[in-house]
């Protein structure tokens, strides 16, 4: 089936009017609704999952054709067999008139083996803490792998017999994971791999959430609202019952490498766009603010609307953790 995920000035504007208020925001912005508990948060986004955590950035691009773009995690975790599962989910947010065709490859891996080793280096819990990849990972790193990216891409693109879009991507995938570059060498840590590679256009690629899935939303974790969702990759773990264990989980960052390049006649980009995005779920539950209203004047999100805050304590996770363990949905 054929992806058609064109952006027009008026909808980059619109994009830019609801510009995120910090790198990455989580459920408190994005205006996820409360479980049952009415302690944590509960994003089900249609059937695709069902999330008490969820972090939202931005892709960092600077051709306007493609910008807007998001990437948007939840996060949550299953107990069954006496085995904890730790579920990462991964969807594309794209604005509403932007259309990739097949014209235009794309493709995203996903850094899951350098999450071990990354954080943002700040004196804020890791619940709170954000920022960009520089941050995490050292702008030279950052430098070189989307200088790497770049070329291997190029080099594909030129070979005689040029390979489909999931073929890019999956060499993409193999190529970085293969090549560890020297400037990455404080956050690889002896585990540069577990690399995952998806494409994002051309044949056979996930296809956005229809308004009819929609339908069994609670909420909607973008911004803006009318951005469209589409599930690109899924990453579990497994792990032990410790607290400690579930909150390095929850709060992970992961690096996202994003590619664009020309696959055909009217593709949006001329040159690869190349870029990389780190993301990770963010704390506090909105549930856990002061007072939250039900949610009836709220017509455009479909959640719960935040009339004022407090201070949230890390302590909550502990407390609350044996709720936070929710039914995973495939």
């Amino acid at each position: 089936m054929r992806t058609t995920i064109t952006i027009t000035a008026l909808a980059a504007a619109a994009a830019q009017a609801q510009d995120l208020n910090q790198t990455i925001v989580g459920c408190v912005e994005v205006e996820c609704p409360a479980a049952a508990d009415n302690v944590n948060d509960n994003c089900a986004i249609a059937d695709t999952g069902s999330f008490p955590s969820i972090g939202l950035t931005r892709v960092p691009t600077d051709n306007s054709a493609l910008s807007g773009l998001s990437w948007v995690k939840g996060f949550n975790i299953t107990d069954a067999n006496s085995q904890r599962t730790f579920h990462n989910s991964f969807y594309l947010g794209t604005p509403p008139d932007l259309n990739l065709s097949n014209s235009t490859g794309g493709c995203a891996v996903f850094l899951h083996g350098a999450s071990g080793s990354l954080s943002f280096g700040q004196n804020e819990t890791s619940a709170t803490a954000e920022g960009t990849c520089a941050d995490a990972m050292g702008s030279l790193c950052v430098d070189a792998l989307v200088s790497r990216a770049r070329t291997l891409v190029e080099g594909y693109a030129n070979e005689d017999d040029r390979p489909s879009i999931s073929d890019t991507c999956a060499r993409l995938q193999r190529d970085l994971e293969d090549g560890r570059d020297d400037a990455c060498a404080s956050i690889s840590n002896g585990d540069w791999s577990n690399f995952v590679g998806a494409a994002l256009t051309g044949e056979g690629a996930p296809q956005p959430i229809s308004q009819q899935q929609n339908s069994s939303s609670t909420c909607w974790p973008v911004i803006p609202k009318q951005d469209g969702l589409t599930l690109i990759s899924e990453y579990h773990t497994t792990g032990s019952d410790l607290v400690e264990d579930a909150e390095r989980a929850q709060w992970a960052i992961t690096p996202v490498l994003t590619v664009f390049y020309s696959a055909g006649n009217g593709s949006l980009v001329t040159d690869v766009d190349a870029s990389l995005s780190c993301v990770k779920t963010m704390g506090p539950a909105r549930a856990s603010l002061d007072t939250i209203n039900d949610g009836s004047d709220d017509h455009d999100s479909g959640a719960t609307t935040l009339s004022a805050s407090k201070s949230w304590a890390p302590t909550a996770f502990a407390a609350t953790l044996a709720i936070f363990l929710i039914s995973y949905v495939a």
